[in-house]
């Protein structure tokens, strides 16, 4: 799966580093490191280079070392003697699937957990012991993997040349041996863990030793040698019984689930009068004990730090609540009488996609009286940042703390990556273990020596170089200042030469001389010069017009920082007639990356001696790329294009002609295509920094004009795939930059920021944002198609995935600026994110067609592309997968759009087959989409609502009879079901479905005249039935249909005007079914009997109906404009007179 990429560039400056010296010419991670180490060169003056006390101060002169990698914020170096040849065998064959760990004692003894294999050796080298001293262990049998973490060392004796181990399995079998010398005599018992797996193992001598579970039960193990045989003793810790109550069940009792609360430390802390201290961290739940041996141990406090952690983060975080704030306590060590935490924390409600996690180190104190814990007595920000995602939790939460000399240099570390971090130094020196097979397995501390085992390097220490509090105590920034004396002045370039894409005209140069003239005060030391220069310059007290876009202190600032990355190397004699008179110098190096390295430090003091001056507060916003930008956000563009430029500088010697000629296309751009005698393309080209963009435009340019001649498929592919790599390894490390110093960089908001888009995501056709999604394409199109072989197409594809994530970054980083500032209903906004999503699409979707889904789902996860992720899970069947990004990506309507897609798709199955954790989410869905929440509805048993979803679908329903119905029946049956229906429901329903028999015994003949489906008629109304019935369409129509017609009239209004005449009509209709004219035989009336209407009113009557409401009176008939001509006729009138007559004695009768 996709990882984050942590921020940071590698060997840079920052303004609280040491001096330049001499670096390594690689300026590589640990990751590439090449098989030997590096010795020492006579030309390398780090030999020289002063120290912090941590990295040298305790260092027996005993242990030998070798420096694996230098930088000038570092020397990492090799530990004590090569490690035992059988742990480096063990470590070589071990397969992938092996769990292997480490645990380093400060006692200089330090054990490898290989499988169940256990390796012990001592190595720190002594006056009394100079050999390296190894032994092989078996450990007890688990279904479980074994880890160091549950290994505990004892050294025997003053000298601690002799040890005693202790080691648990992950189900609680105990082990113990009394000598290393003696591997076959051990003790070994079992503990009632009743299920628990255990968490670790701590020293607690002279008690013995605190096996913690990750349940959060604490029980002691002490060795028992008083009778015949050596045991174990296991007594489990509990607390005072007024203490429980007030622990709430944390730790004993009834205990949360182990995926709700998570046991993160055990620590041993110092002897007292009343015994040892054991502190222990549990989620935010910081507890003391004191413990004097088995029985005899108390509770101190219990101080729940989660709310104190809240408001550093949000204070520093400028966050006006803490609503929505998520933090995590990760780590704990001890640093003299004070516990350092480590702790980081995400904003989930800043509405991001992809949140940031910053981390931070809290301060607490180990006394105190309160039972409920201390308050924090100190905060600190980390320059390390991570972009959050719920997916990847688990890896960013594996970071840990280590505290060496005491309690002066912190180290935070994970399993690939060593933050070391020097008194106030908060700009941490990095160092990656990126190459397989070369990360941290294990951590300690050895005469105040932070010390890392690394598989490929074994024991490695770090040496930081020295930093002090302030960049004005810096004697490298005193040296810097001796070059900047030359000028008072500004160089003139940058009055001529600023770009219209970075910075506005200079106005006022007299402001940005006297913005110069203070910072070099302040490089000399005079901060109180420095500030009264600036206080004259730029008062403080100064009208709010003044406040505004452009205004004389941004201008100057701008103009000031770009001067620094545009600098001219005056100490290149080269560049002598070039430089103009007045110039001044940051960088005495006549190495290109070295200059780039002078500038990038210079430029950190150029930040620091802002904020130390109070301008950097006051900043506001500067006109670039045609709209407003934050000053500090632009000052950070300017280290961020530093870090590019160094980025391919570094790529320049693996792909010479690709980039000399692109450089080339750049200077005949701006009409440098003379060359100063004696410099190279190269050496003008790197030194105007801010152009660095323009480099990546004519790289494509010679990339198209190279594929363009009939290159053969694999020359293609390799133009293509190195191309790639320098786009991505520049614009990576401007991304990298600006992540890790965000909090460096970071401003007050600004009324003027109202659309921020990185230089990384710069719009436009010639924008960033344009050249690479071209370049996606570019290699869509003819570089996958042309690459052969597996191993290359891998490249491809990995290339194509980093190149969609900065695309997408930028425009994550934009819809934020934009949500922030004028809100998410915005048109801007939402035209943005309609690109967004237009582009997001087709970025990823290439990596799915190509069968790479991981990575495809990778990227989808992280910018929330649900469509894609719901593909993949139904292409390749997982629907376990589908149901976790519900539950991840639950506040984010993925589920509604699940079942959308199953909607869209026809997926009613599948949509209805949802798991019972889902049931709510659907029901939710589908209170829109009734013809599928019934079924729904019957499946969760809710038949009530099933009954009145059923009945409204089946009253809308007017295409299809059948289905109406259906519907109906269903209905019916439902409320029958749910047993708590009201009778008149029912009844309702009745009347319905009646009114649909009597549409199902329309006539066959009629049906067929009027050209309708017998199997599938629409649904027709009480009154078009009446009208069907009685109608001349119905030839064969008698006093059945007739009394249909009547039957249908009481599911009609009566109070409807049209309700009398339909009655009316019926009556009519029926009389005229039969020829009245005359009068024939003896006894008119008997043969009159027999017509429709008589017929019809004797049915009528012989079935109950009330023929006082259904039967007009003879007037009334007589009447009716249908019967007109009959109205006159004697003798029907006499036949209807008579009939009514006879009627009525029926009746009465």
């Amino acid at each position: 799966m996709y990882t984050p990429r942590s921020g940071g560039s590698k060997g840079n400056y920052t303004p609280f580093s040491g001096g330049r010296t001499t670096r390594s010419t690689s300026r590589r991670s640990i990751g590439v490191f090449p098989g030997a180490s590096k010795t020492r060169s006579p030309f390398n003056l780090s030999t020289t280079r002063p120290r912090s006390p941590a990295s040298v101060g305790n260092r027996s002169l005993l242990q030998t070392s070798h420096v694996i990698e230098e930088t000038a914020q570092y020397s990492l170096e090799s530990f004590g003697p090569s490690l035992p040849v059988l742990i480096s065998e063990a470590l070589t064959l071990a397969d992938r699937n092996t769990t292997v760990s480490v645990r380093i004692d400060e006692s200089g003894w330090a054990c490898v957990v290989c499988g169940r294999r256990l390796f012990v050796w001592r190595y720190k080298q002594t006056h009394v012991s100079k050999s390296t001293y190894c032994k092989e262990l078996s450990l007890p049998p688990s279904e479980l993997s074994h880890k160091a973490e549950l290994v505990c060392l004892m050294p025997g004796g003053s000298d601690g040349q002799s040890v005693s181990i202790m080691a648990a399995s992950p189900e609680g079998i105990i082990r113990h041996w009394p000598s290393v010398a003696s591997e076959g005599a051990y003790v070994e018992v079992g503990t009632e863990l009743d299920g628990q797996e255990c968490f670790s193992l701590t020293q607690f001598e002279p008690y013995g030793c605190i096996l913690a579970t990750t349940t959060h039960q604490l029980v002691l193990l002490t060795m028992d040698s008083s009778g015949m045989q050596n045991t174990i003793e296991c007594h489990t810790l509990k607390p005072a019984q007024g203490m429980i109550a007030r622990m709430s069940s944390l730790i004993f009792g009834s205990q949360r689930p182990h995926s709700l609360s998570a046991l993160r430390r055990v620590l041993a802390g110092s002897d007292t009068d009343e015994g040892r201290a054991l502190y222990v961290l549990q989620d935010d739940v910081l507890q003391k004990w004191t413990i004097a041996d088995a029985g005899n141990e108390k509770v101190d406090f219990v101080s729940h730090m989660d709310r104190m952690v809240k408001i550093q983060f949000a204070k520093a975080l400028n966050l006006s609540n803490l609503e929505g704030l998520r933090v995590w306590l990760l780590d704990m060590q001890l640093a003299g009488k004070s516990l350092e935490i480590l702790a980081t924390a995400v904003n989930t409600s800043s509405g991001s996609k992809a949140p940031v996690m910053y981390f931070g180190i809290a301060t607490i104190p180990t006394e105190s009286d309160n039972p409920e814990g201390p308050g924090l007595t100190g905060f600190r920000m980390i320059s390390l940042t991570y972009r959050y995602q719920i997916a990847e939790e688990e890896h960013l939460l594996s970071h840990n703390l280590l505290v060496s000399y005491p309690g002066s240099t912190c180290h935070v570390y994970s399993e690939n990556l060593v933050l070391s971090l020097t008194g106030s130094n908060l700009s941490p020196s990095r160092i990656e273990f990126n190459q397989a097979g070369s990360g941290i397995l294990g951590a300690g501390v050895c005469d105040g020596n932070a010390i890392f085992f690394s598989k490929a390097h074994g024991l490695v220490t770090i040496a930081t170089h020295q930093a002090e509090t302030s960049f004005l105590h810096d004697e490298s920034v005193a040296d810097q200042s001796s070059r900047f004396e030359q000028s008072s002045v500004l160089p003139s370039p940058i009055k001529t030469e600023l770009p219209s894409s970075s910075v506005p005209a200079t106005v006022g140069d007299e402001k940005t001389q006297g913005l110069k003239a203070a910072f070099l005060q302040a490089c000399r030391q005079n901060l109180s010069q420095a500030e009264s220069l600036v206080e004259e310059l730029f008062p403080t007290e100064l009208p709010s017009s003044v406040y505004q876009v452009d205004s004389a202190l941004d201008t100057a600032v701008a103009s000031l920082s770009q001067a620094l990355i545009d600098d001219y190397p005056a100490s290149d004699p080269r560049w002598a007639e070039s430089v103009p008179h007045d110039s001044a110098s940051s960088t005495s190096s006549l190495i290109l990356l070295h200059q780039l390295e002078d500038k990038m430090k210079a430029h950190d003091h150029f930040v620091s001696f802002l904020k130390n001056v109070g301008i950097w507060e006051r900043l506001h916003a500067i006109s670039v790329r045609d709209r407003p930008l934050a000053t500090h956000l632009l000052v950070c563009e300017h280290a961020e294009k530093l870090a590019a430029a160094m980025a391919l500088r570094n790529k320049h010697t693996e792909h010479p002609n690709l980039i000399d000629s692109s450089i080339r296309g750049v200077l005949k751009k701006r009409g440098r295509e003379r060359i100063p005698t004696g410099l190279t393309p190269q050496d003008v080209f790197y030194r105007e920094v801010s152009g660095i963009q323009e480099m990546l435009e004519s790289l494509i340019e010679q990339e198209q004009n190279s594929l363009t001649a009939e290159l053969s498929p694999p020359d293609t592919v390799r133009m293509i795939k190195n191309v790639n790599t320098i786009i991505q390894s520049t614009l990576e490390e401007a991304w990298h930059l600006r992540l890790s110093k965000a909090l460096v960089y970071q401003g007050r908001d600004s009324q003027h920021q109202k659309e921020f888009i990185p230089w990384t995501a710069s719009t436009g056709p010639k924008g960033m944002r344009r050249l690479v999604t071209q370049q996606h394409m570019l290699t869509v199109g003819q570089g996958l198609p042309n690459a052969e072989d597996v191993q290359t197409r891998g490249i491809l594809f990995q290339q194509l995935m980093e190149m969609t994530d900065l695309v997408l970054d930028g425009y994550v980083t934009q819809l934020q600026s934009i949500r922030e500032s004028e809100g998410q209903e915005c048109n801007r906004y939402m035209e943005v994110e309609q690109r967004y999503h237009q582009d997001r699409s087709v970025l990823i979707m290439p990596l799915v067609d190509n069968g790479q889904h991981e990575r495809a789902a990778s990227l989808a996860e992280k910018y929330c592309d649900f469509g894609i992720l719901v593909r993949l899970c139904e292409q390749t069947g997982n629907e376990e997968r589908l149901q976790r990004y519900m539950k991840q990506f639950h506040n984010q309507g993925f589920s509604d759009f699940v079942f959308k897609y199953y909607m869209d798709e026809g997926k009613r199955g599948k949509l209805l087959s949802q798991p019972f954790t889902q049931h709510a989410e659907l029901s939710e869905f589908l209170q829109s989409h009734d013809h599928l929440s019934w079924l729904h509805d019957i499946q969760t048993k809710d038949f009530i609502k099933a009954h009145r979803t059923l009945k409204k679908l089946a009253l809308k329903e007017t295409l299809s009879v059948s289905k109406k119905k259906t519907l109906l029946s269903l209905s019916k049956l439902s409320a029958l079901a749910c047993g708590v229906a009201r009778e008149s429901d029912v009844d309702g329903l009745n009347a319905e479905l009646e009114i649909i028999l009597n549409q199902e015994l329309l006539p066959k003949e009629l049906i067929e005249k009027l050209t309708l489906d017998a199997e599938d008629q629409p649904v027709m109304a009480p009154w078009q039935l009446v009208e069907l019935y009685i109608s001349d369409s119905n030839v064969n129509a008698n006093e059945y249909d007739f009394k249909k017609a009547l039957d249908l009239l009481q599911y009609l209004p009566q109070d409807d005007p049209s309700y009398r005449s339909l009655v009316m009509k019926i009556w009519c209709r029926a009389i005229l079914r039969d020829d009245w004219s005359e009068v024939q035989g003896v006894d008119p009336l008997d043969r009159y009997q027999d017509s429709i209407f008589f017929r019809t009113v004797e049915k009528a009557y012989n079935e109950g109906l009330n023929l006082q409401l259904y039967l007009p009176g003879v007037e009334e008939l007589l009447s009716c404009g249908e019967l007109q001509e009959l109205s006159d006729n004697a003798s029907f009138q006499y036949l209807l007179r008579a009939g009514y007559e006879q009627l009525e004695r029926l009746s009465a009768e």
